[in-house]
């Protein structure tokens, strides 16, 4: 996880990309209690493990890899809600509830984990308060996000709603690389960021080509680099 933040948009804080929002809010003892708490599991590339409305309550330890959490729109279109890390958790609204899975959970390239039963959690946090309330922080940090996300959809032009995304990204999978420049290597395809944003691909490269011009950022193979923090902001957050 890169300590890099866009500069014109101070709230915005690394996501469940790299490193995870739940295990960086437990203690050391707590994480590798719950991590022996799963059975190791793996899944291959695209494969799909949790499906929206589906009756399944367990709860995966992403330990390597990138999972992405979606749903279906109305018209059948996959919509990307998260691209989730090491450390982070799959399915924890279902573990908690019981309820049908509210989305969709797809290994975007191999991914080994640990899956947690249902009723070990609950035990496991009945005699760890403080690991409980780091679990309700970690929902609730997961549902600002969504909200968020779809809000932009709905509200934000085209070049705001990808520079907002692309934001999110650099902060959760971004790595600094030369002076003042940073790397994001997780393979996200333009066909990605647009299940990402709502957008066509054809609106994705257009917006790509002209940042590229104007030396924001440049794309080497399958990373992005991003040359100009403040300009991508600029973008994101023309209002501000």
């Amino acid at each position: 996880m890169t300590d890099w933040t866009a500069p014109a948009n101070p709230a915005l804080r690394p996501g469940p990309g790299q490193g995870g929002l739940l295990f960086g809010a437990l203690s050391q003892d707590d994480a590798r209690t719950l991590r022996t708490m799963g059975r190791p599991v793996r899944f291959p590339a695209r494969r799909t493990f949790f499906i929206e409305g589906e009756e399944d309550s367990n709860l995966l330890i992403i330990e390597t890899g990138r999972v992405e959490i979606s749903l279906n729109s109305a018209e059948g279109r996959r919509r990307i809600l998260a691209q989730l890390g090491p450390g982070a958790v799959v399915g924890e609204m279902a573990a908690l509830d019981g309820r049908p899975r509210s989305t969709t959970a797809t290994a975007a390239v191999d991914v080994t984990g640990r899956l947690v039963d249902r009723a070990h959690l609950l035990r496991f946090l009945e005699t760890r308060p403080r690991a409980a309330i780091a679990v309700m922080q970690a929902v609730c940090a997961r549902l600002r996000l969504t909200v968020e996300v779809l809000s932009d959809r709905t509200t934000l032009e085209a070049g705001p709603r990808l520079a907002r995304c692309l934001e999110r990204l650099f902060v959760d999978w971004g790595k600094p690389d030369k002076p003042g420049e940073i790397r994001m290597e997780a393979g996200f395809s333009q066909t990605d960021l647009g299940d990402m944003c709502g957008l066509t691909r054809e609106t994705v490269n257009r917006h790509l080509r002209r940042w590229e011009t104007d030396g924001i950022l440049r794309r080497d193979g399958a990373s992005f680099v991003l040359l100009d923090p403040a300009g991508l902001a600029v973008h994101a957050h023309p209002m501000a």
